[in-house]
């Protein structure tokens, strides 16, 4: 030591000193196991790892006792610690940090007290924790060149404690090779080039194309103008918006709330475009109002579909569009749809003469709409539409069509659409021929494909990324012509390398109104068909259907882990089998849904003798929390339940909720608490409090503004009230 005072002036501990140097916490494993060490007697101070593995499939409290005579420090997964834990599934290091000095040996004895079950350094895999679907690294994206020779792929991490991060991948395609790329900001159109963008001065942004084989950059142009710029595809112009804000109250003390939607941050935002020449650097405005717009230019900025917003809170849906288009030479605007509430998303066709969109199928007008006119349609089942431009001639694609429509990529390649699309519980990859509507599903590697994919503009490759109910993320290219495919990323060898999981498996069943109800269930990943299991129900009963994947916030893999076996019900209302089946969740609030739920879990049990059926918990959040609290209101059969973010009175959230009464557009379509009384009232489990038997856990976010935290505090004031366990 330099000195004998530390800078406060207190007496160095030279024991304090070395124990709290680092040192790794695991360096112990994979050395010799003993039941008892005895630490030597040294002339001089000695630091020593001692350590073991501690796995619990439940929730476990205990104490560790150390005894030795040795100064010691004990941690837990690499935390310090007394000797009192409480550990959450999993497999935990439990490693003790000793300071011997003397002449004397010492002995370390540890032992473990817990009225729980554990395993002390168990051989094999370990099991799939809430940890390793919240930290690690995911696929977000992936992009192909125009000539499919390259492709970048996104990463996003999530570190322990919440940070999260991101990086670009590029691979050349032919030989695997990753590289870099500085300014990405997305692949050209045209042979192997890319846009890049970088700051050249505060405020001014400059933007070239790059070519990846030579290197070489041609400057396209500079923005440094107000508002978000993004250059139009023949990269000779910038599409700018700026969002402009409706003046607040002068006085700040009060605001005045002037429509529903007011409430919400950012409502009061309108956004305008205009168009910035880069040759003439002249600034031409497209829209200007009080109205919101979205601005999609078509590919030489000539043409721009405009897409007007106006709200009507005295007509369903309350939120409508008119859809033009607008020639930027001529001034001229047609008008392509008028005041509908039910569009989504739209796009040009390669040759421009056409438009595609989703939207419900009481879409323009109801062309797409297939139930008689006494059944509303759900407003979250999306069909495929196309629009002649010259012709204005509407057609509906997928009409007969039972998977819903996520989301569409129309192919320069091949001219055809390929839409990804919910079908059933997994997202499928389609493609349509937009002459006849014909769908063809794709067979991929991936059965649960998410949100990203890309398809090369010159050559016929798709490139996707997806994952399965047992598998994590990867990455493919598919050749659209053969069929074959090749792994361009793929995360399991480390994300799953040394867990073990449970197997997933279908389980369907005819219900008594005639039709089948899907699901697939988890097995715990150390099963015995000898032995009998708990059971958890996993449910959401909404407009749209659970997803089958292992990276699912619900994590059904961690529950089998725990010991149950886990059944997950697809039941009457969600999108992804058809417009009829979706309709139940239309007005229904319960109905059908939990016939559903109740008679799949009382036919699983007589088919699986490993269930024990008076051990079986429910659980769903948002509108599957409404479910959890509904089904006890109508059953018995669940030994526990789980409320999560869940409605308890359909009328408080529609009126207090952020999108309640939008919501309630599709789940009570032209229902109101003063005209379908049975429906707000009857249906809630608030106002059936009473009928209430099965314990229940309820969980919430107070900070929730789509389903506000009151929901679940009057259910459970009302329940403990009634004396009810809760």
């Amino acid at each position: 030591m330099t000195d004998t005072l530390d800078n406060e002036g207190n007496r160095i501990d030279i024991d304090n000193v070395l124990m709290d140097a680092f040192v790794k916490k695991d360096i112990w494993k994979d050395k010799e196991t003993k039941t008892e060490i005895v630490l030597p007697a040294t002339a001089e101070p000695q630091l020593y790892m001692a350590g073991f593995t501690l796995q619990n499939t439940g929730f476990v409290k205990g104490k560790i006792n150390v005894k030795c005579e040795s100064k010691h420090k004990l941690f837990v997964d690499g935390n310090e610690q007394g000797g009192d834990f409480e550990l959450v599934p999993g497999r935990h290091d439990i490693s003790i940090k000793l300071l011997c000095k003397g002449d004397k040996p010492d002995t370390l004895r540890v032992s473990v007290e817990s009225e729980q079950c554990f395993e002390i350094n168990p051989e094999g895999k370990r099991y799939w924790t809430n940890a390793d679907m919240m930290h690690g690294e995911r696929i977000s994206g992936v992009e192909l060149s125009s000539s499919a020779k390259y492709a970048k792929i996104r990463k996003s991490i999530t570190y322990k404690g919440g940070e999260t991060g991101s990086k670009n991948i590029f691979i050349e395609l032919a030989t695997g090779k990753e590289f870099s790329l500085d300014g990405f900001q997305y692949w050209l159109p045209e042979d192997d080039l890319y846009l890049r963008c970088y700051k050249e001065t505060e405020g001014t942004w400059c933007y070239e194309k790059v070519d990846i084989k030579s290197g070489s950059r041609t400057p396209v142009g500079k923005y440094s103008g107000k508002g978000y710029a993004q250059l139009t595809r023949d990269l000779k112009k910038f599409l700018v918006t700026i969002d402009e804000k409706v003046p607040e109250e002068k006085n700040k003390d009060v605001h005045q709330i002037l429509e529903p939607d007011d409430r919400q941050p950012g409502w009061r935002k309108r956004r305008n475009y205009s168009l910035y020449d880069i040759a003439t650097g002249i600034t031409t405005p497209i829209t200007k109002g009080a109205r919101n717009v979205y601005v999609t230019p078509n590919r030489d900025a000539s043409r721009y579909l405009v897409s007007v917003y106006k709200d009507d809170l005295t007509e369903r849906p309350f939120s409508f569009v008119d859809l033009l288009l607008l020639d930027a030479v001529t001034g001229k605007v047609d008008t392509l749809v008028r005041h509908d509430g039910f569009i989504g998303s739209y796009r040009f066709s390669p040759d421009e003469k056409y438009i595609a969109m989703t939207g419900s199928p009481e879409a323009l007008g109801g062309i797409g709409n297939t139930l008689p006119d006494s059944v509303i349609p759900s407003s979250y089942d999306y069909e495929l539409f196309l629009i002649d431009l010259q012709t204005k001639e509407r057609r509906c694609l997928t009409r007969e069509f039972d998977p819903s429509v996520s989301s569409f990529q129309w192919s320069e390649q091949d001219g055809m659409i390929y839409a990804l699309c919910e079908n059933r519980d997994l997202e499928s990859l389609y493609r349509i021929n937009p002459k006849d509507g014909e769908a063809e599903l794709l067979s991929l590697s991936e059965p649960f494909i998410y949100g990203s994919f890309s398809l090369a503009k010159e050559k016929p490759y798709l490139a996707y990324v997806g994952e399965s109910s047992m598998s994590t993320d990867r990455c493919w290219l598919r050749n659209l012509k053969t069929g074959k495919e090749q792994v361009l990323c793929d995360l399991n060898p480390t994300r799953l390398k040394d867990i073990q999981l449970g197997e997933c498996k279908d389980w369907n069943f005819k219900a008594e109104r005639g039709d089948s109800i899907y699901g697939c269930y988890y097995l715990p990943p150390f099963f015995d068909e000898t032995k009998q299991y708990p059971m958890l129900v996993y449910y959401y009963g909404g407009c749209s259907p659970v997803g089958r994947m292992l990276d699912s916030y619900y994590n059904y893999q961690e529950w089998a882990a725990m010991g149950y076996v886990v059944y997950v019900i697809q039941p009457s209302g969600c999108s992804g089998f058809g417009q009829e089946f979706s309709s139940r969740h239309v007005n229904a609030y319960g109905d059908y849904t939990a016939d559903d739920i109740i008679q799949g879990t009382k036919q699983f049990c007589k088919e699986h003798p490993f269930v024990k059926a008076d051990k079986i918990g429910c659980l769903g959040a948002s509108y599957g929390g409404f479910m959890t609290m509904y089904l006890q209101t109508v059953t018995d059969i669940f030994a526990a339940a789980m409320s999560h973010a869940g409605i308890s009175n359909p009328a408080s959230y529609w009126g207090y909720g952020y999108w309640g009464y939008s919501y309630n557009t599709t789940a009570a379509a032209h229902s109101y608490p003063w005209n379908n009384m049975e429906l707000y009232s009857g249906h809630a489990p608030l106002f059936n409090a009473d009928k209430v038997h099965t314990p229940i856990l309820f969980m919430h976010g107070g900070a929730d503004t789509n389903v506000p935290i009151n929901e679940s505090i009057q259910m459970f004031t009302a329940l403990k009230l009634l004396g009810r366990e809760t």
